[in-house]
């Protein structure tokens, strides 16, 4: 049942993977590509994981591009989800589903100057024996299979690339997602009131916007990002517990790029959760409040 704490896990395992992919050009404007993957864990194949894309380019002027693909899902328990301690479950079954996607990109663009791209995604995505980490009943988490989970809807992005002039540089992009995730399986009692609801923790809405500032060998940057409001509860409860609020996070850096003959450094201070916003991604551990970081990064040239 996954809520029994183990002592101690020495465990290895062999994986590996294959991968095949054929592409064909039908005509002009349409390209069809399949992928196969063969995956070994342990001493257990996977069956075969076929995927299929097809681009249509509906307009040259533009580059406006329709997209679609169908993909099988498989997925074996990581290591931890069978025997991490405490809250491991060895009993866990594999995942197994199909995803399709469509939607249609673009980009438009004049030289060097500017670039603008984007485009909207709709996706729907069925899984079997969905491998979710649940709090248990004994204070700790621990992994379990929801027989079926239906997970779907629509992504958006936009980018933009602007060369203001022959020093200064400005990029951004933005995103934003319509997510649910229902669980969709079989009652597993009278008082079972899981099904139909939002998995725990899986928010619906979310987005982010970035944008970095270039000037010669300087860089400023800013990201922005927000969630929504996340169930505690599998029955989605709407107790002083059972919801945790939305929260939007703000982060800001500056960086210095160095060159020298021996190598390529840089140098650059970030500033958390800008203003100190109090928040939680897990029920009852707060996340850090305004903090800072420095990196150092250092490229030789050999």
């Amino acid at each position: 049942d996954g809520e029994r704490a183990l002592i101690g896990y020495d465990k290895a395992r062999i994986e590996l993977s294959g991968f095949l992919s054929a592409k064909w050009r039908a005509t002009e404007r349409l390209s069809l590509s399949l992928a196969l993957r063969e995956e070994l864990y342990g001493e257990e194949f996977s069956p075969l994981i076929p995927a299929f894309f097809a681009d249509w380019l509906i307009s040259e002027r533009g580059e406006v591009v329709l997209k679609a693909s169908a993909s099988r899902n498989f997925r074996f328990p990581t290591l931890n989800d069978l025997y991490f301690q405490p809250g491991g479950n060895p009993d866990l079954r594999k995942e197994r589903g199909m995803t399709y996607d469509l939607g249609v990109d673009f980009r438009l663009a004049r030289g060097d100057k500017y670039s603008l791209s984007g485009g909207v995604n709709g996706f729907d995505s069925r899984v079997d024996d969905w491998i979710l980490w649940l709090p248990s009943v004994k204070g700790f988490w621990s992994p379990r299979n929801i027989k079926r989970v239906h997970s779907y809807g629509a992504e958006g992005k936009l980018s933009l690339k602007w060369r203001i002039s022959q020093d200064w540089n400005l990029s951004a992009s933005t995103n934003a997602s319509w997510t649910p995730s229902i669980n969709e399986a079989e009652p597993v009692g009278e008082d079972d009131a899981s099904v139909g609801k939002q998995l725990p923790y899986v928010p619906r809405f979310s987005a982010s916007a970035t944008a970095l500032l270039s000037w010669r060998s300087w860089r400023v940057g800013y990201r922005w990002a927000h969630y929504s409001e996340r169930f505690t509860m599998s029955s989605n409860d709407r107790t002083l517990t059972g919801v945790l609020v939305p929260y939007y996070m703000n982060d800001v850096h500056l960086e210095r790029l160095l060159s020298f003959r021996w190598a390529d450094c840089s140098l650059k201070v970030q500033v958390n959760n800008l203003f100190n916003e109090e928040y939680v991604s897990v029920l009852s551990r707060p996340m850090p409040r305004r903090n800072y970081e420095l990196f150092i990064s250092i490229k030789p040239k050999w």
